[in-house]
């Protein structure tokens, strides 16, 4: 995998070997570094992913009550899919959000993809397993050159801010703890040192009693002192 991402690179840089490749990355890199991170990312996504976890996400949100600010961080935002299947499940909780306060954050490593997400446009083959009733509440269609393809509302798109966040550095931006953090199918790509520092950072922007939401392969049997399963 690495091999055939790589060799792209290669081709658009001239170089004739990853050695080479490499020593004129570290040497001076620029934008090169941005380019080279997109290319290694997996951004593996889709609409209500994994879908058991957002009515434990709507139960949550019931248990909270009255606290307000609400605030979510979607770790691994990709093109955009998860963050905007969390955002249309706090408008279905609450019909009217702007009655709330809700602060949705949707970070990720990939410039590329953050871009795809931030402009919110979408093939229509990658809402087909959304209903209709959601269809026209959140998506507009997309008419002459556009036909095919969708784009998120407006009043869906205003509730995200998207940022760039490496987990595994300590300069995230975020000044107050969350109510729900999800970091999904990410730390699967880390060993498990990272794995535990990445843990360890988002016990600390978690707000007591707050969740975290993990892919159903991820399993962090031994950091239960972080978090309780």
């Amino acid at each position: 995998m690495v091999y055939s991402r790589l060799a792209r690179r290669l081709r658009a840089t001239g170089k004739s070997s990853f050695a080479d490749y490499l020593d004129a990355l570290e040497k001076n890199g620029g934008d090169e570094w941005e380019r080279f991170v997109n290319s290694l990312t997996t951004n593996l996504t889709s609409f209500f992913r994994e879908p058991h976890h957002f009515p434990i996400f709507a139960e949550h949100l019931r248990k909270l009550g009255t606290r307000r600010p609400i605030r979510v961080w979607c770790s691994a935002a990709s093109t955009g899919e998860e963050p905007y299947s969390i955002a249309i499940m706090l408008l279905e909780y609450w019909s009217k959000v702007d009655d709330y306060e809700i602060e949705l954050y949707a970070s990720d490593i990939d410039s590329k993809v953050l871009a795809t997400a931030s402009n919110g446009v979408y093939r229509l083959d990658n809402v087909k397993n959304l209903s209709q009733e959601r269809l026209r509440r959140f998506f507009m269609k997309g008419k002459g050159a556009n036909d095919g393809m969708v784009r998120v509302k407006p009043e869906l798109r205003r509730m995200i801010d998207f940022m760039q966040v490496n987990l595994i550095r300590d300069d995230w931006p975020f000044q107050e703890a969350f109510d729900v953090v999800f970091c999904r199918n990410v730390m699967i790509y880390f060993d498990a040192p990272t794995q535990r520092r990445v843990l360890e950072k988002i016990h600390r922007v978690l707000k007591p009693g707050g969740m975290l939401f993990v892919g159903h392969a991820e399993n962090f049997s031994e950091s239960r002192d972080l978090f309780t399963l």
